[in-house]
């Protein structure tokens, strides 16, 4: 592993995850190796998926309970790669490394839970590519091949800066999926989950793409899951809270050319040099350490208490 230089200090890490850290933000690293390399130190064991030109990275479901005719098998889903060179630190590389603190911090309690990790390759959309072509709709047609259903996928994705969490689903962007099917009963409950910590607030107002993208379009109910200043989430909710996003065609269109021109301005740095370690918060980290507790604990009862049928794949 390249060794890199420790900085960041700031963050609530270990020196080795600090160095990593480090390495994993160098324009020039080789991420699946430096993210690999970490999980053997860490002692945490994966399987690489290789499909086309992406390779994800698959935790094992410790402890797992036999629930599956009740509960959804949660999915925390973090995307590794990064717009080539630039160090992509809250794009993505916080999101990636609360997420290996946290499979540490589970495993070394013991706890008996649902939930699994995915790390996903092929997130970044540049130049003429299109949904297809995002790393996880290949990975959801995968899984449908293998016909694993029940599947919650949380999909985490510029969780280093802020204190509030904003949530989005391509869905409810794109009008894919209409109101009303399992997947919207499935994204109600998880509203109610994260309002635990927007103090009851509806901030699941984010307009961006992520791997929810692509894991919709494959049959999957996703979730995208971001953080953001609390006064950067209000003023988000306040340009994107438009109704009804299902029923107006034209909205999630307006809504997309609303971002671009209304970035919030903790996510102005999303591409570009200045994403670095030295941008991220303490306070995001110990903020999505809580979450992600909570969530292993959380359970996400199926429809009817029946598994889900994949219509989309």
């Amino acid at each position: 592993m390249t060794s890199g230089t420790k900085f960041a200090s700031h963050l609530p890490l270990p020196d080795e995850d600090l160095t990593e850290l480090a390495a994993f933000c160098d324009p020039e690293a080789d991420r699946y190796t430096v993210l690999t390399e970490s999980l053997k130190r860490r002692n945490i064991g994966y399987e690489t998926i290789p499909l086309g030109e992406a390779k994800h990275i698959a935790l094992p479901m410790p402890n797992p309970r036999r629930m599956d005719d009740e509960y959804y098998r949660v999915t925390l889903t973090a995307h590794y790669d990064r717009v080539s060179g630039t160090p992509g630190a809250n794009d993505n590389a916080a999101a990636v490394f609360q997420l290996m603190t946290h499979w540490q911090e589970i495993s070394r309690l013991g706890w008996r839970h649902r939930t699994q990790i995915l790390f996903t390759d092929r997130e970044e959309l540049t130049g003429e590519m299109s949904a297809t072509d995002q790393g996880s709709w290949h990975l959801a047609k995968h899984l449908s091949r293998l016909g694993a259903d029940n599947i919650l996928f949380f999909v985490l994705d510029m969780c280093g800066i802020g204190d509030t969490p904003v949530w989005g689903r391509s869905v409810r962007k794109a009008g894919l999926i209409p109101a009303g099917d399992s997947i919207s009963r499935a994204f109600e409950v998880m509203e109610s989950f994260l309002k635990r910590y927007t103090r009851g607030c509806d901030y699941g107002v984010n307009p961006l793409f992520s791997d929810d993208l692509g894991l919709l379009l494959g049959g999957y109910p996703a979730f995208q899951l971001s953080l953001l200043p609390r006064s950067e989430a209000e003023n988000l909710a306040a340009l994107y809270r438009i109704e009804p996003f299902e029923t107006d065609p034209e909205v999630p269109a307006r809504a997309r050319e609303n971002t671009r021109n209304n970035l919030p301005r903790s996510w102005k740095a999303n591409h570009t040099s200045r994403d670095t370690p030295e941008s991220l918060e303490a306070g995001s980290f110990h903020l999505m350490s809580r979450l992600l507790r909570d969530l292993a604990r959380y359970r996400f009862p199926l429809p009817s208490g029946r598994p889900l049928t994949i219509t989309g794949a």
